[in-house]
């Protein structure tokens, strides 16, 4: 069976990296991001640091456009 869509998506993050670690410049939205993952039963397959962001690495391209709809209606 083929596979269609992306699977990935960047996300905005408090994130810096200095010396190719990752720093969180704000430890509550980490904690916040990664409950309402939970919360929403989002299951990620990758995670990669970036210099302010992250890229999530799905399942599928569906889990993936449900989390983009969700994710987007969550911020203010």
């Amino acid at each position: 069976m083929a596979r269609s869509g992306r699977r990935t998506i960047k996300i905005d993050a408090p994130l810096m990296m200095i010396q190719n670690k990752a720093v969180w410049m704000d430890e509550a939205w980490v904690k916040d991001f990664f409950s309402w993952m939970e919360k929403n039963k989002f299951k990620i397959t990758g995670l990669k640091h970036m210099h302010n962001k992250l890229k999530l690495t799905f399942v599928d391209a569906k889990e993936c456009t449900m989390f983009g709809l969700k994710y987007a209606s969550r911020k203010k």
